[in-house]
């Protein structure tokens, strides 16, 4: 019921050109909810955007930090909102994991609809630099040969990184214990004592001790070569279907206008073209997205039912 909701609406935006019925939107400034706070990657790319964004539609994009509740409440003001494309969401892929870990007070298929997935990333796999193995294939056949012995971090119970470990040990049928870490950094101690022996995090994270040498980096969570280590492993291609990517998504209110979606989505898709915003987005490591609306929600939809899969099938449990 919930997909055809989203794919009728889906086709009405596509089939209605951005010049039409939107009317003078926008009459107002525009509101762009980031529910995490300033300073983070999103918030970074949010602001990013906005500045570009306001020229376009004329109006002034407001970049609002609506914390807590680990991006909830400012979800919901969104949810909350006159669903006339005056308030829109940044928020990131894992709101297609929450929903399965925790109640939440709304419905993220039938309260929100996907305008454009913004930008997208795949996470790193690194090794501690005294762990026997060079290559992602060694790794695999190391924990094979040494089951359960191997522990790996991530920064949380349900992450995108943790769904990723669980997707390939599922896949390679090997075993290795997973160990929340609030951050990366808190996790390097272990790694250097050998406390730990992997850990899977965004590119952007890891770098920095991987130019250091501290860790080697062994794959990416993709299908493909990730541009910040070109020679990584995409570990997707040797076990399909264990990608995991984190993307940035723009979301507006049930309800809004398709004409007012559409209008949204090409302007957004328009400066993400721009080459200066592709080199600021690449310096974060963040590939630039753009796609329409029924992409998105397509894109959306495959990551929530599969990540429910996951969750159910290992038995995860929110900390």
């Amino acid at each position: 019921m919930i997909r055809a909701m989203w794919h009728g609406l889906m086709a009405a935006i596509l089939l209605t050109p951005p010049s039409l019925a939107a009317g003078d939107y926008p009459e107002r400034p525009v509101r762009l909810v980031v529910p995490f706070v300033a300073g983070g990657s999103i918030d970074r790319v949010a602001r990013l955007l906005a500045e570009r964004i306001q020229a376009k539609l004329g109006q002034p994009v407001v970049v609002d930090n609506r914390t807590g509740a680990t991006g909830n409440i400012g979800t919901q003001a969104v949810v909350a909102a006159p669903p006339d494309g005056h308030t829109l969401l940044m928020q990131t892929s894992a709101l297609a994991i929450s929903p399965w870990l925790s109640r939440l007070p709304f419905d993220v298929e039938a309260d929100l609809v996907p305008v454009t997935r913004i930008a997208r990333t795949p996470y790193a796999l690194v090794v501690r630099k005294s762990l026997p193995v060079e290559s992602f294939e060694a790794f695999v056949a190391y924990a094979a040969a040494h089951p359960g012995k191997l522990t790996c971090s991530s920064y949380g119970v349900g992450s995108p990184p943790h769904l990723a470990l669980e997707l390939i040990k599922q896949a390679a049928s090997v075993e290795i214990v997973h160990a929340p870490y609030r951050s990366f950094s808190q996790a390097v101690p272990s790694l250097v004592s050998g406390q730990l022996d992997c850990s899977i995090d965004t590119p952007t994270n890891v770098q920095p001790q991987v130019e250091t040498g501290v860790v080697r980096v062994l794959g990416v969570t993709a299908a493909e070569p990730f541009f910040l280590f070109p020679s990584a492993t995409p570990m997707a291609s040797r076990y399909p279907g264990t990608e995991v990517e984190g993307f940035q998504l723009l979301f507006a209110a049930k309800g809004t206008p398709p004409a007012i979606v559409g209008r949204v989505r090409a302007e957004f898709a328009r400066v993400l073209r721009d080459p200066e915003v592709e080199k600021q987005l690449r310096a974060m490591g963040f590939v630039p997205v753009g796609d329409d609306p029924r992409s998105a929600a397509e894109g959306f939809e495959k990551d929530y039912a599969r990540f429910g899969r996951l969750i159910k099938e290992r038995g995860i449990r929110a900390e």
